[in-house]
């Protein structure tokens, strides 16, 4: 009898899936995309979903599924209304939500942080969370470290180092190392074409018209083979009307072509490498980034630069010294000092230089720009560093302020203590005004250890406690009391001196997601999260230290402290 030799195929591995929520407006969907793209080029074996509102990525819909293998539309306003009802639209709501359960979803990841999102996510089954959710006992949750830092950090200050974009992928948890950011131009080192954005989503972080027009007339008047396009909405004509219907742009009208209401995808398509990009931190900017084309982007009001300024590299970030710079969206303001700070003629200038060469000079800005203009501007031109974070290198300025030095180190702390990359800065050079800052931050920092050296005391107190066979209940009470005296001194200490504020800020988030399920391993983690505080304080006192500010010591300057608590 002959025997029948079967074939047999190994069956397929499925792809696990990772699902992004990204339900905020085109710009985020944008940032979201680079990320995305560093997944898939470190983890090409995953297959990646994203979920999104339908009115916000289906315009961008061309560059989104270049980078998504899955893309999932939420239509919010046709799934709540009126005619339905409240049980209709729950019952909409989670037709939806079925839609992504149907896909075996192994990771989700919520880089939206909004309320909204983190339902959602709450309501997404996947083996993996990231980023906010609510738990069953209607707790917000977010265990990872980035997460926790993104959530305490972002629009709370400026002393965020890190782009959104490297904050997303840290998330994820890509290895930057293999990007996709190119060094070479894409636009041409003569250019003949400039597109202009000169329209914002808020008052404060666009100039007024009169300035455009006087950019507009100069680089014109100066330019003859120059055409100027000006992009904007529907919702932008007023706007765009007072800018062009100046009288001294009489003789240029044929030279500006307006572009208001274009498809984003005709817009991408038009913007070739005969052009420069000038405006401010919008979703243009992050949607030409996919071109690396050559871009000057001027930020005012509460935009943040370091985290916004669009994901490529070679380009140019212009914004204000401005001590109330960058503001919240609250904050009232009734003469936009940061507006004033930033001259036309210094933008210009910087024009100029790209229009010609594809890079700004600092000498030519120094002998062509006077020193009053200069001393109230920062330029930055965007690199990356060897771990393949997105930075700022200034153009003009060699020395650092406060606030620079602080980032600086903040950038090293957290990229180790979150995912063990080791970075390497210079020793920054600063003035006399910064040295009495940071001497006076010393103090602060000192004090910053010896609190969350207490904390470490006190929840160690408690843990002794519990262990003994008959607890003391009153007794784990006052430790409980001191712990609470602590996180209130840490408060105030980061009010009092704001450069400390990343850093109390992420404990607060970080000890509002413990682990654990019972009192001891609530309180082990809070241990953690003091001795984690601790590090990062003893850390930024040796980098102090290093500079040469620390001029007295510990004992001395923590005495009231510990008499204190």
């Amino acid at each position: 009898m002959t025997a029948i030799k079967l074939e047999s195929n190994p069956p397929e591995i499925a792809k696990k899936t990772v699902a992004i929520i990204q339900i905020t407006r085109i710009g985020d969907i944008l940032q979201t995309c680079h990320a995305a793209r560093l997944l898939k080029i470190n983890h090409p074996e995953f297959e990646t979903l994203l979920v999104a509102r339908k009115q916000f990525v289906e315009p961008i819909r061309f560059i989104v599924d270049q980078t998504f293998d899955k893309v999932i539309e939420l239509d919010f306003k046709s799934t709540i209304n009126l005619t339905d009802g409240v049980k209709g639209s729950v019952k909409n709501i989670l037709a939806q939500v079925e839609k992504i359960n149907a896909h075996p979803i192994s990771a989700s990841i919520n880089l939206s942080f909004s309320k909204t999102s983190t339902y959602l996510h709450s309501l997404i089954k996947s083996e993996h969370k990231l980023g906010p959710y609510y738990s069953q006992g209607h707790n917000k949750v977010i265990q990872d470290k980035w997460s926790q830092y993104l959530f305490s950090t972002v629009m709370r200050g400026d002393l965020n180092p890190f782009n959104l974009v490297d904050l997303f992928s840290n998330i994820v948890g890509v290895n930057k190392k293999s990007t996709h950011l190119s060094t070479e131009e894409y636009s041409k080192k003569n250019k003949n074409n400039i597109l202009l954005h000169p329209f914002a989503s808020q008052g404060k972080k666009m100039w007024q018209e009169s300035k455009w027009t006087e950019v507009i007339f100069k680089l014109l008047k100066d330019n003859k083979d120059l055409n100027i396009h000006i992009a904007g909405s529907r919702q932008d004509e007023e706007s765009y009307n007072k800018i062009i219907n100046n009288p001294i742009l009489e003789n240029f009208k044929n030279k500006i072509h307006p572009m208001l209401g274009l498809p984003i995808s005709d817009l991408y398509q038009k913007v070739d490498e005969s052009f420069l990009f000038i405006g401010h931190d919008s979703m243009v900017s992050h949607l030409l980034s996919f071109k690396n084309v050559k871009s000057l982007t001027i930020s005012l009001g509460t935009v943040r630069p370091q985290e916004t300024a669009p994901y490529a590299l070679n380009n140019y970030v212009l914004s204000p010294k401005t001590k109330c710079f960058p503001c919240f969206p609250d904050t009232k303001c009734d003469f936009y000092q940061c507006h004033a700070d930033i001259s036309y003629q210094a933008v210009i200038n910087m024009a100029t230089q790209l229009l010609g060469s594809n890079t700004i000079s600092k000498e030519i800005l120094k002998k062509d720009i006077s020193a009053f203009h200069l001393n109230s501007i920062n330029i930055d031109k965007t690199t990356v560093n060897k771990v393949g974070q997105l930075t700022f290198s200034n153009v003009i300025d060699d020395e650092k302020s406060a606030k620079s030095i602080f980032k600086d180190f903040y950038q090293i702390i957290w990229s180790y203590n979150f995912s063990e990359l080791d970075l390497n800065l210079d020793t920054p050079k600063f003035n006399r005004e910064t040295t009495a800052l940071l001497k006076a931050s010393v103090k602060s920092i000192e004090t910053l250890y010896e609190l969350s050296e207490f904390g470490k005391k006190y929840t160690r107190y408690i843990l002794e406690e519990i262990s003994n066979n008959s607890p003391n209940l009153t007794l784990i009470k006052e430790h409980s009391t001191k712990i609470d005296e602590i996180d209130r001194l840490l408060d105030v200490l980061a009010q009092a001196d704001g450069l400390l504020g990343p850093a109390v800020d992420f404990a607060k988030v970080a000890k509002s997601n413990l682990h654990g399920d019972n009192i001891v391993k609530l309180t082990e983690s809070a241990f953690y999260v003091y001795q984690e505080i601790s590090t990062v304080s003893s850390i930024l006192y040796d980098f102090m230290n290093s500079l040469g500010v620390v001029t007295s010591s510990k004992e001395a300057n923590t005495k009231s402290v510990r008499t204190n608590i």
